[in-house]
This record gives structure tokens, sequence and C-alpha cells, in this order.
């Protein structure tokens, strides 16, 4: 069988994080700081196309700085996923950094997103590090989502800002995995949450670039995988 060279890759730094998500149970089972990935270890990793750098919340990482450095050298995009509670940390990277992509997790309007979230004041720490990023002239910015139960509502206002600011909006479904200590996160309003991505896709459609309907694609996928039904894109984790 042939294999294929990487082009995608994913360097979770930590399992520490500040945050107390109600549909992840990381914080509850954080590492041991002296045992996590070194930014000497990145060394050996071959070049590819985009590289994102996730956790836990990777900002606990005081030498974030070296490792995105070290990403640098292995591809010409790197994103990081965040939950934005440390503003300044990610503003300082981003002023080392102008061409970091930052991707900061959003759940809901304030109050669905600080409650899902478990932390008072995180829906205002995310918005004011992507206003003060697009301030800055980063211009890899934007926010997602993890559909769960009772956010798929704010989803939908989630998408119009996202418009309106010119930022990068993704979107996930809840579900279940090892790397979350979770195995008790199921959809149970199904036809809500489908008719809100249905709506998502109609405003998708109706834009003028051909991304925007790929991601209507890739939400159609999201409603066969919450309905129970294969989903449409293989996971390439594995890979």
């Amino acid at each position: 069988m042939k294999v294929f060279a990487p082009t995608d890759i994913s360097i979770i730094t930590t399992y520490r994080c500040p945050m107390q998500c109600k549909m992840c149970n990381i914080w509850k089972n954080p590492t041991d700081p002296r045992l996590e990935i070194q930014p000497e270890e990145l060394e050996i990793l071959p070049h590819v196309k985009f590289i994102n750098i996730t956790g836990g919340e990777p900002f606990i990482r005081e030498d974030l700085d070296k490792i995105v450095e070290v990403a640098f050298r292995k591809a010409p995009r790197v994103v990081i996923s965040t939950s934005g509670w440390f503003e300044e940390r990610v503003l300082e990277l981003a002023r080392k950094f102008p061409k970091i992509g930052i991707r900061i997790s959003i759940e809901g309007l304030s109050q669905k997103n600080d409650e899902l979230r478990g932390r008072a004041g995180g829906f205002d720490k995310g918005l004011r590090s992507l206003l003060s990023l697009r301030e800055m002239g980063v211009k890899d910015i934007g926010f997602g989502i993890t559909v769960s139960n009772n956010n798929s509502e704010d989803m939908l206002s989630l998408y119009r800002l996202s418009k309106a600011l010119n930022m990068e909006f993704a979107t996930a479904a809840f579900h279940n995995s090892y790397y979350f200590h979770k195995d008790d996160n199921v959809i149970t309003n199904r036809d809500t949450v489908c008719g809100n991505f249905a709506e998502l896709i109609n405003m998708q459609m109706r834009e003028k670039h051909p991304k925007s309907w790929a991601r209507a694609f890739f939400n159609m996928g999201l409603i066969n995988y919450i309905e129970g039904n294969r989903r449409m894109l293989p996971c390439e984790a594995g890979l």
C-alpha cells in the first residue's frame, strides 16, 4: 500500500486548561508540565502545509512562542486553537508572529458561552481578543462553535457576527472521545439542532464564495452525523 506524506499536523501542547467546559473533561485531567512535549522534540516533524496548535489551552504554556517558532519552520501556515482566556498572551504572541492564525472557541452568545465553558467572562475575553487582533492587522483570525443541545440557535447569531466582522467561522458537533475524557455527550434535540444547521447551510449557499459552499457541505455532513449516519467526510487523523 502506498503511504502518503502528511499535509497537516495537529500538536497537542498540553491537557491543562483554565476553562471548565461541560462537553470536555480535559480540565479535570491535566498533564504534568514536566512531561508535556518540548519545542526541541518537534524538530523531527516533516515539512507540511498546515499546523494546528491545540490543547487543553495552548496559551497556558509559557514557552508557546518557542513551539510556534519551530512550527513556522515546518509549515507556512500555523493556527492556534484557544479559548482566548489569556488575552495579553494572545496579543503578545501575535505581535511576535504577525502571520499566526488564531481561532477562538466560543460556544454561544455571552450567557450561553460562559455557562457551557464554565467560566464567567469567557465570552468577553474571547471577543475582545479577536477585536484586538483585527485592530493589530492580524488576518488569519476567527472563531468556532461546538454545537450541543442548547446552543445551535446562538450558532446562527455567531455566524452573522463573524460575517459582520469579516472573520472565519468554524463548526463542530458534540461528540465523545478519549481525548475529552467524555462518553456521555449526546445530542438529544436533533430536530432543533439539525434545523438550525439547515438554516446555516442556506445562509452559506447564498454567499458568493466557494469556500462558503464547501463549509455548507461540511455542515450537511454534521447533520448526517447528528442523525446517526456515517460521516460524509472520513476522519484523516490516522493518516
